[in-house]
């Protein structure tokens, strides 16, 4: 900022000491801080466009790693139901298995029992 207020000093001290007459010096002054002034405004709207095609990259960006988060979530939690679904139905058939044994046992223990009987 200072850099530009000595700029501006030495323009304007160059300006009032340059032989014109004061309507061609302040119309001359009058062009140069309108050039100024143009460049300026310029310069910031060349910073917002570039500001804001980075914020829409970043935005960009940040959705396709939210997509990415999310499709692995959901990659997750699929493989973890599958899982707890598998174990659901090898415990459901452990006890199939179990109570078939039971059964089976059972059925050898009337055999034996029915046998001793006679």
């Amino acid at each position: 900022m200072s850099f530009i207020r000595g700029v501006l000093a030495g323009l304007a001290i160059g300006y009032l000491t340059a032989p014109r007459s004061g309507k061609e010096t302040r119309d001359k002054l009058t062009q140069n801080v309108n050039d100024l002034q143009s460049q300026w405004e310029e310069g910031v709207s060349q910073v917002k466009s570039q500001v804001d095609k980075l914020v829409g990259k970043a935005e960009t960006t940040a959705n396709q790693y939210a997509d990415k988060a999310e499709n692995k979530i959901d990659q997750y939690k699929n493989e973890a139901k599958s899982t707890y679904n598998q174990e659901r139905a090898k415990n459901a058939y452990n006890d199939k298995v179990d109570d078939a044994a039971d059964a089976t046992k059972s059925g050898i223990n009337n055999i034996e029992d029915a046998l001793k009987l006679n």
